[in-house]
């Protein structure tokens, strides 16, 4: 297995759901929906896993302590990506 950083994945999963529960997002294109995840992602610390038990820690323990931070820099960077365009 590879090293990566678990935020990505979480960062992308906590878009998802607030796309899927807030009309106004739905309508994000690819190029905004990384421009989100770029900007929120610099906010937040990395959590890197490299092997398949950190992987599942990350996904089950990892991701309940960070939600409300991962919201928080989303909210902030969805924000700034819908006041540019």
């Amino acid at each position: 297995m590879n090293v990566h950083n678990m935020m990505e994945e979480i960062v992308r999963n906590c878009l998802k759901e607030l796309m899927a529960h807030q009309s106004k997002l739905a309508a994000l294109s690819e190029k905004e929906q990384s421009d989100v995840m770029a900007l929120a992602l610099n906010k937040l610390p990395p959590k890197y896993v490299s092997t398949l038990k950190g992987e599942m820690f990350a996904k089950t323990q990892l991701r309940a302590q960070v939600e409300t931070d991962v919201y928080r820099e989303l909210t902030h960077a969805i924000d700034k990506v819908l006041a540019y365009d």
